[in-house]
């Protein structure tokens, strides 16, 4: 029995999971886990990354105790877009801002001004959003940052890989999420980086490939933990959920599932058309050289948010308890675009999605199970409106919908996605990144020869459940749609 273990950051959390493979399947064992929120700097939210390492480091610990030398590698995935900046002396200029910090602001304008949004989606083909990572450099250099005392940028998961193996590489699933990334060249979009006064000296250190080995253990954490491997694998968590996508079916789609929900599907190249910049959606790199070609929507954000503010009014609602005041809630009622900037970092969710029904004559949610059950509809709203135009852009059809991550858990919203897309929803794997993850340190170790082998470790190591769309809910969805278009 052989381990590897797969250390997947989110941005709430963190958390070492052990994944066993007897060399059919795979069963993922969880060893450690820490909340790892921003802190305040100031006016600025950072990521603590020496805390982020040294709960690392814990789990690793434990690991070891349990697993001892059965472990063979580890792997590290986090969320897209945030980075690090080292000095000449390899030490690191500050803690690394998190993606929603306001010094964003107003710095789309600034980049236009420089390059045009055209060339950039055209160059990159990822879709523009506030937080990316272009915008935090443009932020760097106009507001006043670090950049000019840099010396090597990471981004979050390489900048972990390298405290832990001395390794400077940038993985590529993650590198493409920067929208400075050029897919068609496999290169830094150097280009568009000098536009906007980037120097290119930053990004010297190259690229790691998904699969690989990016090293080993520095001599003094080996001497503790062992002689365990570092592999670079899909280090975005969204390429990892997607890697261990179990289907191998033609015309499957996928929705990675949690603060984000990212729909999509995989093509050979990037999509980058009129009609794919005027919908804002995004090409970004998966396992095999595919492309991810998706959309971010706002997904569990939203419920996570009003859970915290109706527990600090003193009601600590369950998903149990919120699923059955939905259900008991009049079906579309109250649908609306869960991506408005109204929901990005409101103070009181449940009244920003009151007051932006309001201000829009659409019927205001009054109860917990109504607010739940329109957070839950207009997810799915947007599902089906991606699908539809993403069926239109590749040529391809959409015949079912894999939903994978945390989300897969919500079984109101999957039902929802299948009525509204009227395609059957595959919910799972709930550990999709972890799998995908671990599946990329079974390739750089010879257990696997390519992703097809991989995806069919997965299919026998889990098994999803199944939510096939009711036709009465299916037509009513078609007649909404009927209705917007």
């Amino acid at each position: 029995m052989k381990v590897f273990l797969a250390i997947d950051l989110g941005a709430g959390s963190g958390r070492v999971m052990a994944g066993l493979f007897d060399g059919k399947k795979i069963d993922l064992q969880e060893v450690a886990r820490w909340n790892s929120a921003p802190v305040k700097i100031g006016d600025s939210y950072h990521w603590d990354v020496n805390r982020i390492f040294s709960d690392i480091l814990v789990g690793l610990r434990a690991a070891r105790a349990k697993y001892g030398d059965a472990i063979e590698s580890l792997g590290i995935d986090t969320w897209g877009v945030d980075y690090g900046l080292l000095d000449g002396s390899d030490k690191l200029l500050n803690m690394p801002y998190i993606y929603r910090d306001t010094r964003t602001e107003g710095m789309m304008d600034w980049v236009f001004s420089k390059v045009s949004k055209d060339e950039i989606y055209k160059t990159t083909g990822i879709q523009f959003m506030f937080f990316n990572t272009i915008f935090q450099l443009a932020s760097e250099i106009e507001r006043g940052g670090n950049i000019d005392k840099a010396k090597t940028f990471l981004m979050m998961p390489d900048l972990l890989a390298f405290m832990l193996t001395g390794v400077k590489k940038n993985e590529r699933t993650n590198a493409s999420t920067t929208q400075f990334y050029n897919p068609f060249k496999r290169d830094w979009a150097y280009d568009i980086l000098n536009k906007i006064g980037v120097s290119s000296e930053i990004f010297a250190s190259g690229f790691a490939e998904c699969g690989t080995v990016i090293g080993g253990l520095l001599p003094e954490i080996k001497n503790e933990i062992g002689d365990i491997k570092v592999v670079a694998v899909a280090s975005h968590d969204t390429g990892s959920a997607v890697a261990a996508m179990p289907t191998q079916e033609e015309g499957s789609a996928y929705v990675n599932s949690g603060t984000w929900s990212l729909a999509g599907i995989e093509a050979d190249s990037p999509i980058v058309s009129e009609e794919s910049f005027k919908e804002n959606f995004t090409n970004e790199v998966g396992v095999g050289h595919k492309i991810r070609f998706l959309k971010n929507v706002t997904g569990m954000w939203l419920v996570q948010k009003c859970k915290e503010i109706w527990k600090s009014e003193g009601t600590d609602m369950s998903y149990a308890d919120l699923e059955r005041g939905a259900l008991e809630s009049p079906a579309m009622r109250t649908i609306f675009d869960p991506d408005h900037q109204d929901f990005v970092m409101p103070e009181n969710m449940p009244e920003a999605i009151r007051s932006h029904c309001r201000q829009r004559g659409i019927p205001v949610p009054e109860n917990h199970g109504q607010i739940f059950r329109a957070i839950q509809e207009s997810i799915a709203a947007k599902y089906a409106y991606i699908f539809g135009k993403m069926e239109s852009l590749s040529g391809k059809k959409i015949s079912q919908i894999n939903i994978m991550g945390g989300g897969s858990k919500d079984a109101v919203l999957s039902q929802f996605a299948a009525d509204a897309t009227n395609r059957t929803v595959y919910a799972g794997p709930v550990e999709s990144t972890a799998l995908g993850n671990i599946l990329m340190q079974l390739k750089a170790c010879g257990g696997i020869s390519n992703l097809s082998e991989g995806r069919a470790i997965v299919a026998n190591s889990c098994m999803p459940k199944v939510y096939n769309p009711r036709p009465e809910e299916a037509a009513k969805w078609k007649e909404y749609a009927s209705s917007r278009a």
